[in-house]
């Protein structure tokens, strides 16, 4: 069996949720991912992982309808599963599946109206007016939303989006044979990576965002009164924000920019700990960071944000704080760099729990259940 995985862009990080179900999926049946690339280049970070089947072209409505054509035709699988509930995605795919005996699995890995609501509902739909020349303004994902019922199946990849659109939850999963920490030596990786050996290091491995907290990290290590605990932010683009992150962090803080999915292993190697400080807005509640599991699988010990699923993936595994509580932040880093026991054990227990429940071999089967089951349903 063939299974079409559509990505809303393959220009953008959005298309590392499809890359994840593609590699759940090809362990059962052959894939192909497929989508509008709306950029000049394929996401960095996986841009030679697949041969991605493209078609390059704009998100404005002058732009898009007139590559509909071309990406209808290279949807060729016998299930078609449609990443984020978006126009260049569940649009395509509703077309694509229209009047044909395919079944259509939709997969929703964030609250797409809850990223328009983080700066209040009035002032978001208010901005939104002029985007509706955009194929994927907010207007049109709320739209696509309320048509979640029309897929044969859905996937989610947290309990909050389950509670809201119901279907299977599937989190993001990690090949832990690759994230695999016995392949890496910290301190021959800290030299590799020019970051400093005997530091203590807390880490944001991701994209950092507002809703991020990648500000409280900066804080909160900045305020430690000990010249050996820095904090190293990976992943990194040049943004008004992160003007603001290297301006609270000072000396404390090390930036690096956008590393390939295959070099994440080796930098998180290199850390001690790794920091999840969410804000508590409607953007985390359905949001559930990919990053986290990245680090369970790699045996560190994680300080995340009490929002989503953190608490319940990290239980007995990890350190949960407040959101927005820099204190506590900055009190569970010191922790932590007081008891390397705590780290290890820990960080132990964390790979032990991603192996058993968020890895491709925990969760290809449940995958593979909710395709098998839309296309004999059919």
């Amino acid at each position: 069996m063939l299974v079409s995985v559509v990505s809303p862009d393959l220009s953008h990080n959005c298309l590392g949720r499809a890359y994840v179900l593609a590699q759940l999926i090809e362990r059962n049946h052959e894939v192909e991912i497929v989508g509008p690339q709306l950029e000049e280049d394929i996401w960095e970070p996986i841009q030679d992982e697949y041969e991605y089947k493209g078609i390059k072209t704009g998100s404005r409505l002058y732009q898009f309808p007139l590559a509909i054509p071309d990406l209808l035709d290279k949807i060729s699988g016998d299930v078609v599963y449609a990443s984020k509930p978006r126009t260049t995605s569940y649009g395509l795919s509703l077309l694509a599946t229209l009047g044909r005996d395919k079944p259509l699995i939709l997969d929703i890995d964030d609250w797409e109206t809850g990223f328009s609501h983080r700066h209040g509902k009035i002032k978001t739909y208010a901005k939104g007016i002029p985007q509706l020349l955009t194929v994927n303004s907010v207007y049109y994902r709320r739209f696509f939303e309320a048509l979640s019922g029309l897929a044969n199946a859905r996937t989610v990849s947290n309990q909050f989006l389950q509670d809201r659109f119901r279907g299977t939850v599937i989190p993001h999963a990690k090949d832990t044979d690759k994230l695999d920490p016995s392949r890496y030596n910290k301190a021959r990786v800290r030299g590799e990576l020019d970051l400093p050996s005997d530091d203590f290091l807390v880490m944001f491995s991701g994209t950092p965002r507002t809703y991020k907290g990648v500000d409280d990290l900066a804080r909160a290590v900045a305020a430690i009164d000990r010249n050996d605990v820095r904090a190293v932010v990976v992943g990194a683009h040049e943004s008004e924000y992160m003007d603001t992150v290297r301006q609270l962090g000072g000396d404390s803080i090390i930036i690096r920019g956008i590393q390939p999915f295959d070099e994440i292993p080796k930098w998180l190697s290199a850390a001690d700990v790794i920091a999840i400080p969410q804000k508590d807005n409607p953007v985390t509640w359905g949001q559930m960071p990919s990053k986290v599991f990245d680090a369970m699988a790699m045996a560190k010990p994680v300080i995340a944000s009490d929002v989503s699923d953190l608490p319940l993936v990290l239980e007995d595994c990890g350190r949960i704080i407040e959101p927005g509580n820099v204190e506590q932040l900055q009190t569970s880093i010191v922790e932590l760099q007081d008891h390397p026991g705590l780290r290890k054990s820990l960080g132990c227990r964390a790979r032990e729990r991603c192996i058993e429940k968020y890895s491709y071999d925990a969760l290809s089967p449940v995958i593979d259940d909710v395709i098998t089951s839309a296309f004999t349903s059919k």
